[in-house]
């Protein structure tokens, strides 16, 4: 096969490869709804905790990457989405479940919100790939606001 040839199909593999790439990085944002709006009021009982996992990226598309605290499922996040729990304050584990499963323990105070922000790393051939860390109050409610709730799966 003469080179020009093998440059053509190279070309078209890594154009197919980046549409479909590109095709899990659009996701049609659901409607706002009370589940989205409620936990966007930012306020918490006194003695309760709130915590948001927020996938504000675009990376992995519509891979669904489940999210659990102190081992119960809380949902699976998609790009560009969040997860909103109330849980008691104390120390709870939550864990994000790609390839590796990655895990923090956070530390919940009375009245507060925590927001973690969970990162996906796409790998070839691999399972996306996620960790979990904890932003600061100003970041996570801005993400919040651009964001929609995880659909219910």
């Amino acid at each position: 096969m003469r080179a020009g040839r093998w440059i053509a199909i190279a070309a078209w593999a890594a154009m197919a490869a980046l549409s479909l790439v590109a095709g899990c990085a659009v996701t049609t944002p659901a409607a706002e709804s009370p589940r989205n709006a409620a936990p966007k009021s930012f306020q918490v009982e006194p003695d309760e905790a709130g915590i948001y996992v927020i996938r504000s990226e675009r990376v992995g598309g519509a891979i669904p990457i489940d999210v659990l605290i102190d081992g119960q499922r809380l949902g699976a996040t998609v790009a560009r989405s969040y997860l909103y729990a109330v849980v008691k304050p104390g120390t709870h584990t939550v864990d994000s479940l790609g390839d590796i499963r990655n895990t923090l323990e956070v530390e919940l105070k009375p009245g507060t919100i925590t927001y973690l922000s969970q990162v996906v790393e796409l790998a070839y051939l691999t399972s996306p790939r996620t960790r979990l860390r904890t932003v600061n109050d100003a970041q996570g409610r801005e993400w919040v606001m651009e964001l929609k709730a995880a659909p219910l799966r």
